[in-house]
C-alpha cells in the first residue's frame, strides 16, 4: 500500500481549513484520514500514486494554500518526515530506499521524549541513520520500549495502521419486472426463494449468518413496502430464512400488486457453532438441529410446541402442549433460561416419565395405609425410606382420581416418586429426581 502525507503550515494552524478541503480531497482519492499537526493521509492503494498526489496538491492550491507540501511512499514514517521536513513539493521515496532516505535526517523528527532525547543526545546518536546502525538489544536495554519503539521508526519499520481495511458490503439479491404484477403469494415465494438461495450461498461463502434482512416490495403504484425479518439467531440455512419468511408472507398484507422484490441483509455475525442439546446431548450442533427441524416442519408443518400450564392439582394433567413460530418459542426459552441463570439456586429437579408406569410394589401396613419397601420395574429394587402419603383426589364429574403419592430413597440413593392408585389399587411410578 502507498501512502500519501500532505502537509501545510497553514492547515497546522488552522484545522477548520483541513476540514473544509475534506470534501474535494475526497473527490480524487478514494479514502482520506486527517492527522495531527496539520497533517492529511490520501490512500494511493489501487491508484498511481504520483498522478493522485499532484492532484491532491493542486486541490490546495485551488483552495487558496499554497505552501504545502506532499510525499508518498510505502512506510508511513517516510511519508510524514519527508512532507513535514523535506525541501521539495512533491518528494517520491522509491520502495527500498526508506532506510537510507531517512538516515540523514536529526533523530528530533521521530519526535522523541524529552527524557529520551537527552540520553540519546548524550551518546551522540544525532541522527536517524546512528539509531538505526545499533542493534536492537543493546537499545532496548538502555532506552526501553520507547527507544525500541523509535530504533523501528529510524529503520523505516512503521507498523501504523493508517487506513483500517475496507468493510465489504453486505450481500443482496433483487429482480424487477415491468410487464405484468403479482399478488398471489405463492408466486411471490417462488422468487423469494431463487433470492435467498443466493444470499445464502454467498454469506457461507464469507463465513458469515445473517442476523436481519429486510424485503423491500416495489409496488405498482409507484411505492415500496419494507419488512424487516429477524430470527431467534443468525443463520447462513437457507431453508430456515424461507420457513420464516413464508410466515411472515402470511401475515403481512400489500397495499397493491408487487412489480419487483429486493432483500439485503442488514448485519451479519461469525459463524460459530454452538452445542445444540435438542437431539443428541453429546455431539449435536446448532446447525445440524436448526436443519433438522426446518426439514421437519416443511414435511409435516407446525412441529414445534411450547408447553401452557394450568392448575390441576395432577402434575400429569397440568401441562397442555400449543403450536407456535420457531423463533418465538426460540425466544422464550432464551428469555426463561436468563431468568433462570439469574434466579434459581442449585436444586434437584424433578424428570417426569410421559406416563405413569405400573410397578409391582411390596408394602407393609403403618397406621391407615400401606407403606412401600420396595417395588419392581425393571428389577427390585429396596426402599429405605419414604414420606408420605400425599393424598390427591378429584374430578368427580368428569374423570374422578384417587392417588396416594410417596417420596422414596432407594437404597442406593436415588429418589423416586410413587403413588397407588385408591381407586383401582395398582402402584405407578411417575419419576424421578436428579
Amino acid at each position: 500500500m502507498s501512502f500519501i502525507c500532505l502537509w501545510s503550515p497553514a492547515a497546522a494552524r488552522e484545522n477548520e481549513l483541513l476540514q473544509k478541503l475534506v470534501p474535494s480531497l475526497l473527490g480524487a482519492a478514494p479514502r482520506v484520514l486527517l492527522g495531527t499537526n496539520g497533517i492529511v493521509w490520501a490512500d494511493a492503494h489501487g491508484m498511481s500514486p504520483g498522478p493522485l498526489a499532484r492532484d491532491l496538491l493542486g486541490i490546495f492550491h485551488e483552495k487558496g494554500v499554497e505552501k504545502v507540501r506532499a510525499a508518498l511512499s510505502i512506510s508511513p514514517i517516510c511519508a510524514e518526515v519527508a512532507a513535514r521536513h523535506g525541501k521539495r513539493a512533491l518528494t517520491e521515496i522509491p520502495p527500498g530506499t526508506e532506510r537510507d532516505y531517512l538516515a540523514p535526517f536529526p533523530i528530533d523528527v521521530l519526535e522523541p521524549s524529552l527524557s529520551l532525547a537527552s540520553l540519546l543526545d548524550g551518546i551522540g546518536i544525532e541522527s536517524c541513520g546512528d539509531l538505526a546502525r545499533l542493534d536492537l538489544e543493546s537499545v532496548e536495554v538502555r532506552f526501553g520500549a520507547e527507544g525500541a519503539r523509535l530504533w523501528r521508526l529510524s529503520r523505516a519499520d512503521d507498523s501504523r495502521r493508517i487506513f483500517t481495511s475496507i468493510p465489504r458490503a453486505l450481500p443482496a439479491a433483487s429482480l424487477d419486472w415491468v410487464d405484468y404484477t403479482l399478488k398471489e403469494g405463492e408466486r411471490l415465494v417462488f422468487i423469494i426463494n431463487a433470492l435467498i438461495g443466493n444470499i445464502t450461498t454467498e454469506l457461507t461463502s464469507r463465513g458469515q449468518c445473517a442476523r436481519e434482512m429486510t424485503m423491500i416490495f416495489s409496488l405498482a403504484n409507484r411505492e415500496s413496502f419494507e419488512h424487516l425479518v429477524r430470527p431467534a439467531r443468525s443463520t447462513a440455512s437457507h431453508k430456515a430464512w424461507m420457513r420464516l419468511i413464508r410466515s411472515h408472507l402470511e401475515r403481512i398484507t400489500l397495499p397493491d400488486g408487487v412489480v419487483g422484490i429486493t432483500i439485503r441483509v442488514e448485519s451479519v455475525t461469525g459463524e460459530v457453532e454452538r452445542q445444540g442439546d435438542i437431539f443428541d446431548r453429546g455431539f449435536a450442533t446448532s446447525r445440524a438441529a436448526e436443519e433438522t427441524i426446518a426439514q421437519l416442519l416443511d414435511d409435516q408443518g407446525a412441529v414445534v410446541v411450547t408447553p401452557r400450564n394450568n392448575q390441576h392439582p395432577l402434575l400429569d394433567r397440568r401441562t397442555e402442549w400449543i403450536s407456535q413460530e420457531p423463533a418465538q418459542a426460540s425466544a422464550r426459552i432464551q428469555l426463561r433460561e436468563r431468568v433462570v441463570k439469574a434466579t434459581a439456586a442449585p436444586r434437584l429437579t424433578l424428570q417426569l416419565l410421559p406416563e405413569p408406569r405400573r410397578i409391582a410394589v411390596t408394602t407393609r401396613r403403618r397406621r391407615d395405609h400401606q407403606l412401600p419397601v420396595q417395588f419392581r420395574d425393571k428389577e427390585w429394587t429396596r426402599i429405605s425410606s419414604a414420606a408420605g402419603p400425599d393424598r390427591v383426589s378429584g374430578g368427580q364429574w368428569n374423570d374422578p382420581y384417587a392417588r396416594e403419592y410417596f417420596r422414596c430413597v432407594t437404597d442406593d440413593g436415588m429418589m423416586v416418586w410413587l403413588f397407588r392408585d385408591a381407586r383401582e389399587d395398582e402402584w405407578y411410578i411417575h419419576g424421578w429426581w436428579d
